[in-house]
Formats: structure tokens, sequence, C-alpha cells
């Protein structure tokens, strides 16, 4: 009998990678799991470590071959694997230690053939979002299909998925041997072919980008010919297994995305690459491809694309370069004798990006950017800006546009969001009464949409969209019993109107024991357990509840009190080492069910906290725990790592002051600005130390807001370095920062040149301005 999930771990030279991916396969939680290593004739000491552990760990199990490629050596493990699940490992990459417990947990939950999440990036300097995962991954769909979610074709990782086995082999996949890019002929046509997907939000795979002086990944050498002739080869075998699905719209849709992103790429490569013979081999490539794309397919690309296709179809390599050296910074397309208008002309599109989400006086007041796409960032002319609600579901009432809506100018000195210019920056305050119909408060949802003018008088209009970087989105009740939520759908902001049956009204450590106290409405149900979850819709653990009379109450609200005893040993284990720069939080969201869960007939719900909810924050002998509001005010449990923990926060002219108590292993001996936005980048600018001075209640730093020691402007991480290390480790924070502590505070009006914001993962940054 084998181990329910088998992971197969090819392996190929990369000594340097190795010790620190097999130790987080070794750190998974899931227990029931086997290791599949294939050493595909390695000739440094990789299987020489590849050895040492399968010796150490009977988890682990090791296959020697003569090298013959990563496909071979995938299906290699595939052939030896005897799990109900199958997944599969870079072996330069890594996994926190909950991925495998929650997504083989998913497809035990709802029965579907594949399971995906999401994925981080990440270098020595930090970790960031995927940017091919940002909008696949934004939220949790549970057993939907290929056809409703389309999106997902940008997904063509194999290694942030676990499949069920007898899927795999019900339909004969395997892995093409001898090429680059193995994952894109498999990963879309098992998509098409599953009956069910499941798609996650949380972080499952941390993908390491190669940095200069390292031997770069295959997508990262994408100037090769060979590297060309494979990347065409994958997708055009991905294009034809959908159409061999008979599912005509979805490789009509996957190719539109193959010609905006896999092949775009190489496209936007011509002009920097002389060679003549990848020049020629890219056009005849492109004209073979282009050949099995329907001509509508041209026609949903912006002009730029949509221009310079035509001509790599018809080998017009001069006109093609002088279109992408033009196109590829968002500039339109110049004309070229024989192109047809047509193909210059573009619908107009609304381009938003959300800067901030806050409360005040009852209002959501909002801040970002929009503008049309179709418009030079650089010159993006004054603009007047509408903003409004629609409400969402059949039978709702639409909402005047004069009571509910209002008409904004455009702000100079709005911060930029993304790379949008400053000038497009629009503020927001949304009275959420106006929600409250004649008959009073009752549940809703509605649509956030904004549009702009231009000097010409065009109207374009759309929702508001997120951005890159996803602000914190708090919760408010604006009622009793009565909860205003913004909440993200698609990437476009909804404000939706709650009537909660229950809610936290505290939360303290007893006894080894994390015990929630919640409050339940009037005419409302005890809660029978509270439920845990790494991820929304997906439970965890559940514990029982204790029902009891309810002292104190909410005021005005009345009902019942009930209480949850959370062994504080089951969340022992989510405290791992520290970890690097720009990590995901990890923990809990909280919730409840009326029942034993969905099969009793007690659906799961959020448990949100209750108005004049107290967060805990580092108690005696767990000072990593925090339990405190997350997105959507739903009750969140975290555990930091140990070490240096900020705890609090001071603003004054001279800038930002933050401290903390030596509780977890001292203080730091130098603290790191890191700037977040370019991670990714070794030409960022420069990482700013801090130097830490004693306090008697612990340690503190200041962050100038003028001066040469001021941050470049910007969005920067909080770091340390430990006193025996090298590496730049997150700085933990238990503070929390719902509207962003600036200089704004301290001097009553203006924008804030240093300030603390939070983001939606929990974590607190700095933003220079």
């Amino acid at each position: 009998m084998g181990a329910l999930l088998s992971v197969v771990v090819p392996i190929y030279d990369v000594a340097r990678y190795l010790t620190e991916c097999l130790d987080s396969l070794a750190a998974q939680t899931h227990a029931d799991v086997e290791f599949i290593l294939v050493d595909d004739g390695s000739t440094d000491d990789s299987g020489d470590i590849a050895a040492a552990r399968a010796a150490a760990d009977p988890r682990f199990r090791l296959i020697r071959q003569p090298n013959r490629g990563l496909g071979a050596a995938r299906n290699t493990g595939i052939r030896a694997a005897t799990g109900d699940y199958l997944a599969f490992v870079d072996s330069d990459d890594v996994l926190p230690p909950y991925a495998y417990e929650v997504l083989v947990g998913t497809l035990e939950s709802t029965g579907s053939q594949i399971v995906s999440g999401n994925v981080a990036l990440f270098n020595s300097r930090g970790m960031w979002q995927s940017l091919l995962h940002r909008g696949t991954h934004r939220q949790t769909w549970l057993r939907v299909r290929l056809r409703g979610r389309r999106n997902l074709v940008y997904d063509r990782l194999a290694c942030n998925k676990v499949f069920r086995r007898d899927f795999w082999a019900g339909h004969d996949l395997w892995f093409p041997e001898g090429v680059r890019y193995e994952d894109i002929p498999v990963t879309i046509p098992a998509y098409a072919l599953a009956k069910t997907i499941d798609v996650l939000p949380v972080v499952v795979y941390h993908w390491r980008q190669r940095e200069a002086g390292a031997e770069e990944s295959i997508s990262q050498r994408q100037a090769e010919v060979a590297n060309l002739v494979d990347r065409f080869a994958a997708v055009r075998s991905a294009s034809r297994a959908l159409a061999a699905v008979g599912d005509r719209s979805l490789k009509n849709h996957y190719d539109t995305t193959a010609l905006r992103s896999d092949l775009r790429m190489f496209l936007h490569l011509l002009p920097d690459v002389a060679d003549t013979e990848y020049r020629q081999r890219f056009l005849e490539l492109a004209g073979e491809f282009l050949t099995e794309v329907q001509p509508a397919v041209l026609d949903r690309l912006a002009p730029g694309l949509r221009v310079a296709w035509r001509l790599a179809a018809e080998g017009r390599l001069p006109e093609l370069l002088t279109v992408v050296t033009a196109t590829r910074t968002g500039d339109p397309p110049p004309a070229v004798a024989g192109v047809p208008a047509g193909l210059y002309r573009s619908k107009p599109r609304l381009r938003t990006a959300l800067g901030s989400v806050t409360w005040s006086d009852g209002r959501l007041r909002i801040s970002g950017n929009a503008l049309r796409a179709s418009v030079p960032a650089g010159r993006p002319g004054p603009m007047l800006r509408a903003l409004w609600l629609r409400e969402q579901g059949q039978g709702r009432r639409p909402l005047p546009a004069p009571a509910r809506s209002r008409l904004l100018r455009s702000r100079a000195g709005q911060p930029a969001v993304d790379d949008l210019p400053a000038r497009s920056g629009f503020t927001a305050s949304i009275p959420v009464r106006a929600l409250r119909s004649a008959a009073g408060w009752r549940p809703g949802t509605w649509l956030v949409m904004t549009g702009v003018v231009d000097r010409a008088g065009q109207p374009t209009t759309g929702p508001v969209q997120v951005g890159e970087i996803v602000p914190a989105l708090p919760a408010a009740w604006v009622a009793p019993g009565v909860r205003a939520v913004p909440v993200l759908h698609d990437g476009a902001l909804r404000l939706r109107v709650e009537l909660p049956v229950a809610w936290a009204t505290g939360a303290r450590v007893h006894d080894d024991h994390l015990v929630i106290s919640g409050a339940v409405g009037v005419g409302g149900t005890v809660p029978l357990t509270v439920t845990l979850s790494r991820t929304p819709q997906v439970v965890w653990r559940r514990y029982p509840t204790n029902a009891e009379p309810d002292p104190d109450g909410l005021p005005g609200q009345g009902g019942v009190a009930f209480s949850c005893r959370i062994p504080l040993a089951d969340l022992r284990a989510d405290a791992g080492p520290q970890t690097i720069v720009g990590t995901p939080a990890q923990g809990w969201l909280v919730g409840f069910a009326t029942g034993d869960g969905p099969d009793s007939g007690g659906a799961d719900r959020e448990l949100p906290v209750g108005d004049g909810f107290v967060e805990l924050h580092p108690a005696a002998g767990w000072p990593g725990l925090l339990v405190e509001p997350a997105d959507h005010g739903q009750l969140s449990v975290r555990l930091l790592p140990a070490g240096p923990l900020v705890t609090w926060a001071s603003v004054d002219d001279s800038g930002l002051t933050l401290g903390g108590a030596c509780v977890t292993g001292g203080a730091p001996s130098l603290v790191v600005l890191r700037h977040a936005t370019d991670l990714r980048d070794a030409a960022a600018p420069a990482d700013r130390e801090l130097p830490v001075e004693a306090v008697d209640e612990g340690w503190l730093v200041r962050v100038p807001a003028t001066g040469p020691d001021r941050p470049d402007p910007g969005r920067w991480w909080f770091g340390f370095r430990p006193a025996d290390d090298d590496q730049v480790c997150e700085l933990p924070m238990s503070l929390r920062v719902r509207e962003g502590l600036g200089l704004a505070d301290a001097a009553g009006a203006g924008a804030a040149p240093v300030r603390l914001v939070p983001d939606r993962l929990h974590r607190v940054a700095l933003v220079s301005s």
C-alpha cells in the first residue's frame, strides 16, 4: 500500500539549491506522502545529496537514470508513483510547510480532479507575487470548469498543483521528452479534460528566480533559438489539444493569451537580438502558428500587438521591428504601408488601480488611479471622474445617479498606483447609509463603478479594479447588527452589506488554549463548531463551542454568547524559522458552522469581528500569537516566526519611530529597509540600514522624514539582519495599521511624505512619497 500523495522531484545539477528544496518537502505537515527523487544523470553533488536524504528519511526514494531531460525524469517518477494523488516539484524551488495539507485536503473535500494554488516568486532579495497567478488566484473557486474560469490558461505551471492519479492515468497524460517547456502541453489539456477544478488564493509554491552569477533557468534563456522553437512547439501542442477537445471558444481564448503573453516576450525581444537565424526562425514559427489561429483572435488584441502579429504573419521583418520598438513601452503603433486602418482602431478601455480602502465617520473612503488605457502614461490630460454603485443580483434595484453617485475631479498630487501617473489619481467618499432602503437594512452587494471623460467629451466607464499591489480591505459595523464589507471579486471592488448571525467579541490565551469568545444576534443559533482555514472555503479543523449566557453582550444587540477553546499545540507547528523579505503571512481564517459542516446542512461561514473587538497581540509565553481582523473583517489567527518583533510605532514631524520588546530572541542587530516593488531587480535602490537603539523597554529604530537619510520614493519592506547571519529576514510586526500611520497624523493636513501602510496579506510596509 503506497502513500496517499506521490511527489515527483526531477534532479539535475542543482546541488546549490537541492538541500533547501528537500528540507521544505521534509517539513510538510501532510504526513501521508512519498517523495520520488529522480536523479537525471547529475554531474555535481546532487545525486549524493539526494541519496543521503533517502537513506535518512523513508519518505524519500531515489531513482537514478542517465540524463534524458526534465520531461523524461518526471515520467520516470510517474511510473514509480503509488499514491492516489500526484504532484511535481522542481528541485531548485521550495514549498511552505502547509502546501500539500491544503492541496490534498481540498481535493478530498470537493472531489475535483485538479487543485491549483497560488505562486510566489523569490530570489535572495525577497519574495513577491507571481504576476501570471495574480489574476487567476485572487480568490477561492471550488468545483469550477475551465470554460467557466477561462483565465486559468495563464496558469501553466505543473508544480503548484495536485492531480488525482486516476484522472492523470485515465487520460494517458505524459510530459513531452527532449524539449523545454514541458508544463504547457500537459497542464492546459488537463484543465480542459477535468470535470471540475479547485483554485486557491493561498501561496503553495515558491518559484525561484535565478540571479546574475548563477546558471539561468530555462525560462530565463529566452534569446536562444532552441528556447524559441520549444516555446512555440509547446503553445501549438496545447492549442491543438484544446481543438481536439472540441471546444473552439477555449482554443480561441488560449490562442489569444498565448499571443499576449507566452509568445509576446519573444516578439518583444526581436529588436534586441541581432541574430539573423533567431529572427528568421521566429518569422517561420509565427507564420505557422498564425495559420492555425482564427482571424477573430487577432481582433481581441490591442492595436500594437494586432499590427505586429499581422506583420509577423506576412514576414515583413523591417516593419515588424519598427512597430515592436515603438509599442513595447505602451505607445500606439506607427502607421505602416499596406496595413489596413481597421487594425489600428481600439475600443476605449478604462484602466484603474485601487490604492487604499479606509473608513471614516460611516463613509467608505477609497483612492486610486483611473484613466483611459489608450492615453499615454505621461500625458493623461485633465479628466472628470464619476463614481457610482451598481447593485448586483437579479431583481436588484439600480441606484439613482444624483443620490448615490458623486462626480469627482482629478486631484494633482494623489499617489500613483502601479505605473499609472499621479495626475490620474482620484479619491472618493461613499456614504454607506445611502444603501439603506425605506424598509431598513437588507443584505446586498454593490459593484463600485467609475468613469472618465476626456477633453473631447469621450466617456469611458468600468469597475474599479485592483492593481498589482492589493490594499487592505477593512470592514465596518455601520449600524447595530449591520456590517459593510469591501470585497474583491475577479479583481473588481464591491461593497457588500451583511446582517451577521454571529461574531467574535474577544480572544485570550488560557491554560495552553486560545479561547475565542463570540456573540449571536437576536433569534440566531449558537454555532456548533468554530473552524480554522488556511484558505477561504476549505476547512482545516473544527472545534466545538460552549454556549453560555452573555452577561455583557454588545450594546443594542442582545443575543447569547459562546466560546471555543483551540489547543495552542495545534498552532505550534506553524511557528517556523525566519523568512525572507516579502513572504506572505501564514495563519488561519476563523469561521463557524451551525451544524457539523456542509453535509449536516450547517454551511461554513466567516466569523467577523464584532464592534468593539479587542485584538490579541503578543501574550506571555506566546509573543508571536496575533488574533486580529483579516480582509473583510474576518477573524484571523497568526503565528509569527521567532525573532525580533515590532510592537509599537509613533510619528512626529521628524519621521517615524518603531520599536519592540526583546521577547523573542533579543533585539535585532540591524534593521534594513528593502525596496518592495523591485525585489526582482538587482538595480533597485540600495537597502537602507537603520541603526538599532537600546531603550529600557526594548529597542527602537528611526526613519527620518527629511534629509539625505530619508528613503527614496516607493514602498519598502522592513527586514533585519540576525547577529550571526548575512541574510536579511522579514521583520515581523504585531501592530495593526488600519489607515496608514504617517506625518499627516502629526501635522494635521497634507500628504505624509513617510507613512506606514498595510497590505491585504497583513504585512506593514513603509511608503515614501
